[in-house]
């Protein structure tokens, strides 16, 4: 009898040790798409297949943004998008701290870009110049001064300060 619990112990034990290795590397692996700790996100509208929406209170303003939590989504960014309606920004989400540099190739608009801690704080903010003809090799590159995890660019006359967080807290 003591034979067959120590056996099920021991294979508890593996199984538990097993699921852990497992979350371990799937949490750890740069595959995983970053979660959104600040609403639930959505699909986009038809024209911006591929993003999700949701809304992310800046300040006191609550804001309808598109969501890039992917390497791909934020690569891709605002490239070639004219009208943003009925989206405020773009808020790209990292799934750490990051110091990834961007570019508005290919962008015929001015884009305001602000950068936030993963607390919601802003770490700094830019005005992103149009380079509608460029390249990301050939246009000008934006970084935040310190790191960051969120990073929310919108038409330029809409800047303004405040930290990142939920609609409504």
């Amino acid at each position: 009898m003591r034979w067959r619990i120590a056996i099920a112990a021991a294979v508890a034990l593996a199984s538990l040790l097993g699921m852990i290795a497992i979350l371990v590397h799937h949490t750890s692996s740069g595959q995983t798409r970053a979660r959104l700790p600040i609403a639930a996100t959505k699909p986009a509208l038809a024209s911006f297949i591929g993003f999700d929406e949701t809304r992310v209170a800046l300040g006191s303003k609550c804001l309808r943004v598109l969501v890039a939590a992917t390497p791909a989504l934020r690569n891709r960014g605002l490239r070639d998008v004219r009208n943003l309606s009925p989206y405020d920004g773009m808020l790209s989400v990292f799934p750490g701290d990051s110091g990834a540099r961007f570019t508005i190739a290919n962008t015929p608009m001015p884009l305001d870009i602000t950068f936030f801690s993963g607390s919601g704080a802003p770490v700094d903010e830019q005005r992103m110049t149009p380079c509608p003809n460029g390249t990301d090799a050939t246009c000008p590159q934006y970084g935040a001064k310190s790191r960051y995890r969120y990073a929310l660019e919108r038409p330029a006359v809409s800047s303004g300060s405040g930290g990142l967080g939920a609609c409504g807290a």
